[in-house]
């Protein structure tokens, strides 16, 4: 009789595995070209067009959008339309408020769990964020960023507050690209790293947990504060076609 040291995946399992696949890829690919800015918020999303640029059937491109519509970065209209998510400035500073408290309680219990390897990980990273912020590198800035956040939560070695944090990370991800806008925020936010870096290799849980409440407050602001530059400027718009209108010669 022989020997079977492995049994080769059914041609089901093969199938399903593939398309289990190309759902992530198209995610992954549209959930990056969103965060970027490559799809504007307003945009229609098109099944035929996305799979003829991704190579892919609709099918996979349909899945993605249902999942993008659940992290609030696609809307799923009437008619079986599709666009990009406007960005709710007001629910994404509340996501930084939770998502605060997340990594506040992760980084304390990272100070006592994280390895000397993990340790040596995150200087690393640092070292990338600080080369990306002074070439203004900024799409790598931000994901830099991502991985340090991820590493610290991941260091926490709770599966439940991971969880948490993954489910709301999509929908805060494109309220921090948008941040990075604004020159100010963004140098105080790369501030902020630098003692948040500092406070995790002296594993002073106390004083990481407090910067990383910080963090994601002056975040939270950071948007409020682009809400309220918005209106002002909606209101500026305004008054100029008042005066426009009042004055029939002025050009």
């Amino acid at each position: 009789m022989a020997r079977k040291d492995s049994v080769a995946p059914a041609p089901v399992e093969r199938v399903a595995a593939r398309k289990g696949d190309r759902h992530q890829e198209t995610v992954t690919l549209l959930r990056r070209m969103i965060l970027s800015g490559e799809l504007a918020p307003g945009e229609p999303l098109r099944e035929v067009a996305l799979s003829e640029q991704f190579g892919t059937s609709r099918t996979p491109v349909r899945e993605a959008l249902r999942t993008l519509a659940a992290e609030g970065l696609v809307t799923l209209l009437p008619n079986r339309t599709v666009q990009v998510s406007q960005l709710d400035k007001q629910a994404a500073s509340e996501v930084f408020t939770v998502l605060g408290a997340l990594e506040s309680l992760a980084a304390r219990l990272a100070c006592e769990r994280m390895t000397p390897e993990q340790l040596e990980i995150l200087s690393e990273l640092q070292d990338d964020l600080t080369h990306y912020y002074e070439t203004r590198d900024r799409p790598r800035y931000l994901e830099a960023n991502r991985l340090i956040h991820e590493l610290i939560v991941e260091s926490s070695a709770n599966a439940a507050l991971l969880l948490a944090w993954r489910l709301l990370l999509p929908r805060a991800e494109r309220a921090r690209h948008v941040s990075t806008l604004d020159h100010d925020r963004w140098a105080a936010a790369f501030e902020e790293h630098r003692r948040i870096h500092t406070a995790l290799l002296a594993r002073d849980a106390n004083m990481v947990a407090r910067l990383l409440e910080e963090h994601f407050d002056n975040g939270a602001s950071s948007i409020k504060d682009a809400r309220k530059r918005a209106r002002r400027e909606e209101r500026s718009r305004a008054y100029e076609a008042a005066l426009d209108s009042d004055q029939p010669g002025r050009r």
